[in-house]
C-alpha cells in the first residue's frame, strides 16, 4: 500500500468531514509516498512493502519479509525488517 488509509490525527478520523465530491478527508490526507519496484526484481509470499519504498533491479526479498526501507539493486534482502543478507554479482 503506498498510503496510509487514514489520517493519524483521530479529530480528522472521527469528523466524517467530506469534501465537494463527497471524498472522506481523512482518507484524502493520508499520508501518500510511491512504492517502486524496478526490472526483475523477485518478491517471496506474504512481503509487506511499506509506502515510499524502492527496491532495486534483480533484487530478490526472501517471503514474509517486511520491507520498511529501499533496497539497492543486486540484492537478495529478508526478514522483519527486512535488511540486506548480500550482494549478487551476475555477470
Amino acid at each position: 500500500m503506498d498510503t496510509d488509509a487514514h489520517n493519524l490525527d483521530y479529530r480528522i478520523r472521527n469528523s466524517g468531514e467530506k469534501d465537494e465530491r463527497g471524498r472522506s478527508i481523512d482518507e484524502l490526507t493520508a499520508a501518500r509516498a510511491p512504492i517502486v519496484i524496478e526490472d526483475d526484481v523477485l518478491i517471496g509470499a506474504r512481503c509487506i512493502i511499506l509506502k515510499g519504498v524502492t527496491i532495486g533491479a534483480r533484487s530478490v526479498i526472501g517471503s514474509g519479509s517486511i520491507v520498511t526501507r529501499s533496497i539497492p539493486a543486486d540484492c537478495i534482502a529478508a526478514g522483519n525488517q527486512c535488511k540486506v543478507i548480500r550482494t549478487v554479482n551476475i555477470q
